[in-house]
């Protein structure tokens, strides 16, 4: 265990992301004052002073200290905003010292390092001033910086969103089996009982949002239903939530439907996406290999992806995504290649490739999966990045997990065209999501105070089906309070 203390305690969460971002998902405790550790614990130190119009930070443990000195200033949240990142720097520096790990995204510990170029470049620097800035001053290795700036340039266009503008989000929280590394709010769809009072309780949300939003004057951008897996629904079951959602936001442009497990892929599924105009699909392999796909739990075969994925082109689907997971338990890289070079072949309009993140509610944590080293996964992921380049696909969002393999990161590829606005606007939170369904959370931005404000519904699928007023009342609250 470690001890951590410091004088500031309201970073106390941040010094412990940074000790993380070293030593993985170690247990940190708070040390109290005057307390050394207990025998055996390693002792953290951070103390922060002021004097003369400047910061100095300093961080001692495990035999090492690292001091940070920067001009003090600003006010408000740029002043604890650029006081947290001086903190964290320098323990930073002092874990980089005592593990001789550079990590690839440097101190950057959040999940969406694309906000921090786009700040750079809103202080008037150019591009390529920002992504230097984002090596000399976050330590992001070079690689990655210019990663971030590909996919900048990627969503030139569309992430310029109008602030009546939101998009919608249909969380479908059912699945046909559990996969061993998933930690989302869905269950197993079993003997389906909770399915159609679920489904009464989400049409009963969107019925009472969907018209009050479009009296106050706001346009729906994008639509997206997730899950779970929405298609481990019946076809019928599919129309109707689908209908309902064309009947009350048929301005969104965008209409994406997750149908990422092969094994629930029929004609008339895909038919009932196509008569609700659902343009663009996911059809998920995660890997090609079907050992693979037996130890992660996922009920299908190779095979069934590429039936599921032949029919949707002959049913005229012309916006297909395919997910892959780079890292999975048993795969090297020659296994990730190959599933990758498949996918490649099909010539889907986008491919995601993700880094297995082992979540503590996930069987895989579970049973105690051990990921790969940091090196095999970074091959994996930068092996697909130059494949993917040269077959014309381009990186377009990008967003990190906690405990990922590697302290890598998701990346979204699309060929020019067919960038997904939805992912772009969740991912960069330029746009405000209104979120149906258990689990599903409201995020509304609120532009003269530069903040967001979330709004969660209850996960636990009976619970939501029988509170849903309240869940209804959640989101006008907060939307009303714009």
């Amino acid at each position: 265990m470690i001890r951590l203390k410091t004088n500031l305690p309201g970073f106390f969460n941040e010094l412990c992301e940074v000790v993380r971002l070293f030593l993985g998902p170690v247990e940190i405790g708070e040390a109290g004052e005057g307390e050394d550790g207990a025998e055996g614990d390693a002792l953290v130190v951070h103390t922060h002073a002021e004097a003369g119009g400047v910061w100095t930070e300093r961080v001692t443990g495990f035999g090492r200290e690292q001091a940070l000195t920067e001009p003090a200033g600003g006010e408000g949240l740029e002043r604890k905003r650029r006081l947290k990142r001086a903190v964290k720097t320098a323990a930073f520096l002092l874990m980089r010292e005592v593990t001789g790990v550079n990590p690839p995204w440097g101190s950057l510990t959040g999940i969406r390092p694309t906000r921090i170029l786009y700040e750079l470049m809103g202080e008037g620097l150019s591009m390529d001033q920002a992504r230097d800035a984002m090596e000399k001053r976050f330590f992001v290795h070079p690689e990655k910086a210019s990663l971030l700036c590909d996919i900048a340039v990627m969503q030139r266009g569309l992430i310029d969103v109008s602030p009546r503008e939101y998009d919608v989000y249909v969380g479908i929280p059912f699945c046909v089996t559990r996969c061993a590394y998933c930690s989302f709010s869905s269950g197993e769809l079993g003997d389906g009982r909770l399915v159609e009072p679920y489904i009464d309780a989400l049409i009963r949300e969107m019925d009472a949002l969907g018209p009050w939003l479009a009296d106050q004057g706001l346009t729906p951008r994008a639509f997206y239903m997730g899950g779970g897996t929405p298609t481990s629904l019946t076809a019928a079951q599919l129309r109707r939530v689908l209908m309902k959602a064309r009947e009350l936001f048929p301005q969104a442009r965008e209409w994406t439907v997750e149908a990422g497990r092969p094994d629930t892929i029929d004609r008339e599924k895909l038919q009932a996406l196509k008569d609700a105009g659902v343009g663009r699909i996911s059809v998920n392999p995660q890997t090609f290999s079907d050992r693979t796909l037996q130890v992660i739990g996922r009920a299908h075969t190779a095979a069934q992806t590429l039936e599921g994925y032949a029919l949707a082109r002959e049913m005229g689907f012309g916006d297909i995504n395919m997910d892959l997971i780079a890292a999975l338990p048993g795969e090297g890289g020659e296994d990730f290649l190959r599933s990758l070079e498949t996918c490649v072949d099909l010539c889907p309009e986008s491919i995601t490739v993700h880094t297995l993140a082992i979540k503590r509610s996930s069987r895989l944590h579970e049973q105690g999966y051990a990921q790969p080293g940091t090196d095999a996964a970074a091959r994996m992921v930068g092996a697909a990045r130059a494949r993917l380049r040269d077959a014309g696909y381009g990186p377009y969002y990008l967003y990190r997990q906690k405990y990922m393999a590697g302290n890598l990161e998701n990346v979204g590829y699309a060929r020019p065209g067919f960038a997904c606005l939805y992912n772009i606007d969740n991912m960069e939170e330029t746009t405000r999501v209104l979120a149906f369904g258990a689990g599903a959370i409201t995020k509304w931005l609120f532009d003269r105070e530069r903040r967001i404000e979330r709004a969660p519904n209850v996960r636990n699928i009976e619970q939501y089906t029988a509170r849903v007023d309240e869940m209804i009342e959640r989101k006008k609250a907060l939307i009303g309070g714009e």
